[in-house]
This record gives structure tokens, C-alpha cells and sequence, in this order.
């Protein structure tokens, strides 16, 4: 008994698949369908997308540092330079939960812009006129060039250096040189933005996943703890790169 297959064909290629239950090879000339034979396939449901398996070490390895505090050990050095960890930890942590980006001070001025790199991805963060922080995917949204190299301050606009399509410092878009685009059109066309975003003890928090958690469910008790200290005023006093 051969099994029931299905193709997607397109407009300039004719295939032949076997049909459901019988050896009969027929066409397939359809457009925008998928078909099994003559008739069209109920449509599957697109697949989810799967968090990458953590690597053997951490089971291994994990439960000696998550032991009580009387008993635990440091991190093996395998968490620092195991390849398979490293992304791992950028998808299953950077990707899906609540992590710092940088200092409130850093973004404390209007036109005050920062760049870092999360993994694969590169985020702007900005301070607008108003004094609103932002945070946005560093890719233009006219050819996917990187619209900011480096930090900033004193910055009027985002320019993309390949097009020069100019962006506010709220994402949106403001100009596309040399073509005139209707403002409809440009509504559409801001930077995409990190889904979540909050600030705690300030420190930025960002968030990558699509409905984000709220900040404050995340850190439990921890902002009760906290409460008498007065980090929200804080001065950033410098930082180190290693």
C-alpha cells in the first residue's frame, strides 16, 4: 500500500506524484494549491518552530552549580566554550526570555543611541525627542542593510548607509531618497521592533518572543527585595569590554 503524497508545483513545472491507495501516475498542472492527484490536500498547519536540544554536558554537568548554595559548584568551563551551549543558550535564553541590554543612564538623553549585538542579531536602542527609550531590529526595511555601526549621542535621524532611507528615533520612517513615498506607505515601513521592552533598577530589559511575559512576573519577588535600595538613580560610571 503506498502511502499518500503531496507536492507544491509551480507555474512552468508539471509533476507526477503516485495518488492515494493506487499505482496511477497522473499530472499535476494547479497553481496556488497543493494537490494529491485531482484533489486538493487539506492544509497542514505550519509546523512550530523548535528550540535547539540542549547538549549532553548541561545534563551532565548542570547539576552540580544548581545544587544548595552549601554545595554547589562554579560552572564547568564546558559552559563558557562549548559551541553547542553557546547556541543553546542564545536561542532557548536571548531569544525567548527577558534579558539586560544596557544601563538607563546610557539612554538618558534625547538622541542618545546604542547598538548591541544579541547573538545573530543586532538591536538599536534610542532615546527620542520625548525621552522614550526604543528598541528596534538593526535592519532597514528597504534591502536589510544595518542602519547603525555604533553608539551615539546628539542624534536627530537613523540614516541606512547603503539607500540613505532616514528613520525617527521612534522607528518610524521619515524619508527614502530619491523616491517620494505616500505616507500610508510609510506607516508601514518603520524598523521592526524588539517585541519587549521595560526597564528595572535601571537596567533595560528586552525581550525577543512574540508575547513577551511581563517583566515584572518574571523577576517574582525580586523588585520587593530591591524596593529600599534607590537604583533607579544610579549613575553609569563606565563599563569594560573583556
Amino acid at each position: 500500500m503506498l502511502s499518500k503524497v503531496s507536492i507544491s508545483v509551480s507555474s512552468t513545472l508539471a509533476r507526477r506524484v503516485v495518488c492515494h491507495e493506487t499505482k496511477a501516475l497522473r499530472p499535476l498542472i494547479r497553481l496556488g494549491q497543493r494537490y494529491c492527484g485531482d484533489a486538493p490536500c487539506v492544509p497542514q498547519p505550519k509546523p512550530q518552530r523548535m528550540l535547539p536540544f540542549l547538549p549532553p554536558l548541561v545534563e551532565e554537568l548542570a547539576p552540580a552549580t544548581a545544587a544548595p548554595i552549601e554545595k554547589a559548584k562554579a560552572l564547568h568551563p564546558a559552559f563558557y566554550c562549548d559551541n553547542q551551549y553557546v547556541q543553546a543558550e542564545r536561542e532557548r535564553i536571548f531569544g525567548t526570555q527577558w534579558f539586560a541590554a544596557c544601563h538607563t543612564a546610557e539612554l538618558s538623553k534625547p538622541g542618545d543611541v546604542k547598538v548591541i549585538e544579541v547573538g545573530t542579531n543586532s538591536i538599536i536602542l534610542t532615546c527620542d525627542k520625548s525621552g522614550k527609550i526604543h528598541a528596534f531590529y538593526n535592519v532597514c526595511r528597504h534591502r536589510g542593510a544595518k542602519v547603525c555601526s555604533t553608539d551615539q549621542t546628539g542624534c536627530k535621524q537613523l540614516v541606512c548607509p547603503y539607500h540613505w532611507w532616514a528613520y525617527r528615533l521612534d522607528g518610524s520612517l521619515k524619508s527614502t531618497p530619491p523616491a517620494a513615498t505616500p505616507q500610508e506607505r510609510k506607516s508601514e515601513l518603520g524598523l521592526q521592533r524588539v517585541p519587549g521592552l521595560e526597564t528595572f533598577a535601571g537596567v533595560v530589559f528586552l525581550n525577543q518572543s512574540e508575547k513577551p511575559t511581563p517583566l515584572k512576573e518574571y523577576l517574582g519577588d525580586l523588585t520587593d527585595k530591591l524596593q529600599r535600595y534607590d537604583l533607579d538613580n544610579l549613575e553609569f560610571s563606565g563599563k569594560k569590554e573583556y
